[in-house]
């Protein structure tokens, strides 16, 4: 199991450095202590959100000698293929599963977002209790916390072995943040688009570190898209994109354009096409950097966990398959070799261990999965795709107007009345008036939804959330993946799992672009 494996990982990680500390057998007592209190762990992780194994497998070896994936290559251990042990691979259920070792059926983390009570999706960590905290403080704005999540994280049990260890977690999203920082962090911080700035919540803190304001802050962020983005080597990418550079299918969000240059101020939210552009990761590692350069103490372990997700939001809008994909990647290993030279700098070569994974992987085009050269596991003599890549095109369905049509549905079989309160990828939630239903009618309006969603020929598998046996199936069958993927008490009715090749749309620009969460390998398998 991946999440486990990390876990084991990192702890065999703070093992090794708490104890890989110089003899004593001559040294002065006092030289001796500060010798060995220099050695405190700094442990870093890594998860580069939609980063899929066959992505990691197939191109970073293309990539410069130069960058950091190779240096952790040449200076570490690649494990090119582990699997996520559920079926939901989105980012919230990825990364509460790598920093806690559980499933989303434990852990409560079913997927990125669920239905309040109108309907409306919100994310699953928002909290109306806590509050949005800039760099001038509280705010009045509703804001995120780890409150739902059942499960102690790898920070918590830090926290807990090692009370005055330093643990600090910086990513573009709360999501990506949250899990690695856990219930008790110095700092926890992500990026806020309309504010244009990083924040963090009052869940976790009253302020912001005053470290972070150097990069972190609308002053810092804002000049980095006076140029805009353009392609850092464009024979590399043109060497090994199979698609031209206005492929089918990409998505232009709010003017950002779907072909190079991207300009900034032709976007109509800069903020926002700043998490879809290389720039946005590069301002976490900057935060990154500068929590171990201020917030770390030599003398005490120092946990930094470090998400990237500047990959998914451009996965999401153009594709794995997109110019925009190629030189991300390359940017990207760019970027890591920088951050570990820096860490080299601050605490030595020897000074620092790191962990690299991902969260889930990616589904290809459904426009480009018709372009042959594209395509070559699809070639007749290709035999058998080890990562269960599609060669149709199904493609997008709208969460929205399935929901609709499973309302009408209910209305035709059970009468009059509001009965389906929303579709949330991938579940299917009820209203309290349905719940409330007779065992009679609530099994007459279970069956006409699942007899409406199997119109769709996107919808390989309904899974009947109240059926769900009390322990799941070892393995990796799909009805394993599954089981694991649905706490007892999820709230929801029915899981729509999608065939390969179709997705929910994903919303950024509704009928273009991609998305991830189904159980098949190009999505489930990931590398560390």
């Amino acid at each position: 199991m991946l999440s486990r494996s990390i876990l084991l990982g990192l702890g065999l990680t703070f093992a090794a450095c708490s104890s890989s500390r110089p003899p004593v057998t001559s040294t002065p007592p006092a030289t001796a202590r500060d010798a060995a209190t220099t050695r405190a762990p700094l442990v870093v992780t890594v998860v580069i959100d939609q980063f899929a194994a066959w992505v990691a497998a197939e191109r970073v070896p293309l990539l410069p000698a130069t960058g950091g994936f190779a240096r952790l290559r040449r200076e570490g251990t690649w494990f090119r293929q582990l699997r996520y042990q559920h079926a939901t691979t989105d980012t919230a259920p990825g990364h509460s599963s790598l920093y806690t070792g559980q499933s989303p059926r434990e852990s409560g983390i079913l997927a990125n977002e669920i239905p309040d009570a109108r309907g409306a999706r919100i994310s699953i960590l928002r909290d109306e209790h806590a509050r949005a905290v800039t760099f001038d403080g509280p705010t009045d704005a509703v804001s995120s916390s780890i409150a739902i999540l059942r499960v102690p994280t790898l920070a918590d049990q830090v926290r807990e072995s090692v009370p005055g260890a330093v643990i600090v977690s910086v990513s573009l999203k709360d999501r990506g943040a949250i899990f690695g920082g856990g219930r008790h962090p110095d700092a926890v911080i992500w990026y806020d688009p309309g504010r244009d700035a990083f924040v963090t919540s009052t869940a976790f803190a009253n302020a912001l570190p005053p470290w972070a304001r150097e990069h972190g802050s609308t002053d810092a962020l804002r000049p980095l898209r006076t140029s805009p983005w353009t392609l850092t080597d464009e024979s590399w990418v043109r060497a090994h994109a199979a698609t031209p550079d206005d492929q089918p299918g990409e998505a232009d969000l709010d003017g950002w354009g779907t072909t190079f240059p991207h300009d900034f101020t032709r976007a109509r939210r800069p903020a926002g096409a700043m998490r879809a552009s290389p720039l946005g990761d590069a301002a976490v590692l900057s935060l990154a950097g500068d929590a171990v350069e201020h917030a770390r103490d030599p003398h005490k372990p120092m946990l930094l966990a470090v998400s990237l997700s500047s990959s998914d939001y451009i996965g999401h809008l153009y594709g794995p398959d997109a110019w925009e994909a190629w030189d991300q990647l390359y940017r990207l290993d760019a970027s890591l070799g920088r951050f570990f030279t820096r860490l080299d700098a601050l605490v030595g070569a020897d000074g620092w261990s790191l962990v690299l994974a991902a969260d889930h992987g990616i589904t290809p085009l459904p426009e480009v999965q018709t372009i042959p050269t594209a395509r070559p596991w699809c070639t007749r003599d290709a035999g058998a795709d080890p990562w269960e890549r599609p060669c149709g095109a199904l493609g997008r369905l709208d969460p929205d107007a399935v929901g609709r049509e499973l309302q009408e549905a209910a209305v035709a079989a059970i009468g009059p009345g509001a009965w389906v309160r929303a579709l949330v990828d991938p579940y299917v939630y009820l209203t309290p008036e349905a719940t409330a239903l007779s065992p009679e009618r609530s099994r007459a309006l279970v069956d006409a939804l699942k007899a409406r969603a199997r119109q769709h020929p996107e919808v390989e598998r309904i899974v009947d959330t109240v059926t769900v046996p009390e322990r799941c199936p070892e393995g990796e069958s799909v009805e394993a993946l599954l089981c694991r993927s649905i706490p007892r008490d999820s709230g929801a009715v029915m899981y729509l799992q999608l065939r390969a090749g179709a997705f929910f749309d994903a919303g950024y620009v509704l009928g273009r672009g991609t998305s991830h969460g189904s159980p098949y390998l190009f999505d489930r398998a990931v590398p560390m």
